[in-house]
């Protein structure tokens, strides 16, 4: 699978939010085959990874069925295709048998085993019904040690920029405040090259190096909250080269309040900050920010990352201490006056400090 296979097959044309220049949307047509026909929008980078690599299927017809199924049933693309290789292989392994199925042989690679479990996913029937939380909440109904295959963070399935390659990704999914989610940092994008010398980060880094990471996830998770609270794309303002100053002089000329990307930026931390507190009444502490143990513990076998692991303690150390974090990962008092945040100190108790 590639894009230039998508270009000669399914894809039809770009469709765009409005105005936009970058057009990131697919949409495909498939006019043969047992998926035809089909037209509509197209699946982009990690629905083609979580429907199509993940699960072994190398068909993009099929992949761009699924993806049109997921869309109408209002379920997460990679989500859907993680928690099904998930139980791809549970059955492999024997974790789970076509008893447990409803006779459903969930094979590696099969895009009409795909297809129909999205559906009982969807209408939450049979093993769908098992699967339709996700893989954290599948693990509990189906046992047998099935935890160790389930790939989630805070019970959000991992997207497709590997920890194994990019350890900031590693850092930034374990320290979400909602699980893997890959948009609430990009902390990726230094190492392929996009920098943002406004705000420090002038020089491309080490995929798989830990040094700094720290300091790098934190400073684009501010940003990419800058970003969200502005209700921009991320598109646009982060790989489209729009120089971050830009995000101020915009944020000055339409509210009248002069402010500066340094004013922004310290939005953005409170912004983590806030939802950091949230998350700790809730009960999360340090032994939540944490990866599958897979990728802690086994390293890759060939590829580009092979004999790669994720070191996250170091880093989850350095990253406590700039966020002004306790060693559980509970704010500070002092960090969230500093933030001008004293009304939220009450929701932090005593003996949370």
């Amino acid at each position: 699978m590639s894009g230039v296979r998508m270009a000669e097959t399914i894809l039809a044309g770009r469709k765009a939010c409005f105005t936009c220049h970058i057009a990131c949307g697919r949409y495909v047509k498939v006019s043969e085959g047992p998926y035809a026909p089909l037209e509509g929008y197209g699946p982009e980078y990690e629905t083609i990874a979580a429907l199509g690599s993940l699960c072994i299927n190398d068909s993009l017809e099929a992949i761009a069925k699924a993806n049109d199924q997921c869309n109408r049933l209002g379920l997460d693309t990679i989500s859907t295709g993680a928690t099904i290789a998930f139980a791809m292989e549970c059955y492999e392994r024997g974790i789970i048998t076509k008893d447990d199925t409803g006779g459903i042989e969930l094979r590696w690679g099969d895009p009409d085993v795909i297809i129909r479990m999205i559906e009982l996913i969807g209408r939450r029937e049979g093993f769908g019904a098992i699967l339709s939380e996700g893989s954290m909440r599948a693990t509990e109904r189906i046992g047998k040690g099935a935890e160790r295959y389930a790939m989630h963070v805070k019970g959000l399935e991992i997207p497709m920029h590997s920890p194994y390659r990019f350890k900031e990704m590693g850092l930034q999914y374990a320290v979400s405040e909602r699980g893997a989610c890959h948009l609430r940092g990009l902390s990726m994008l230094p190492a392929r090259g996009i920098l943002f010398p406004e705000i420090g980060i002038d020089k491309q880094v080490d995929g798989f190096s830990v040094d700094g990471k720290a300091h790098l996830v934190k400073i684009m998770q501010d940003l990419c909250r800058v970003v969200d609270a502005l209700g921009l794309c991320k598109f646009v303002y982060l790989f489209g080269g729009v120089p971050l100053w830009m995000l101020a002089k915009l944020y000055t000329a339409i509210t009248g309040w002069e402010t500066t990307l340094n004013d922004l930026m310290k939005a953005g931390e409170r912004i983590w900050i806030l939802q950091r507190i949230f998350n700790v009444r809730m009960g999360v502490r340090r032994k939540d920010d944490t990866l599958p143990k897979r990728f802690l513990e086994e390293p890759l076998s060939e590829g580009v990352a092979k004999g790669q692991i994720v070191k996250l303690e170091p880093m989850l150390n350095e990253y406590y201490a700039k966020r002004g974090l306790d060693e559980e990962g509970m704010p500070r008092k002092d960090k969230i006056v500093e933030l001008g945040l004293n009304f939220a100190v009450k929701y932090i108790t005593h003996e949370d400090q």
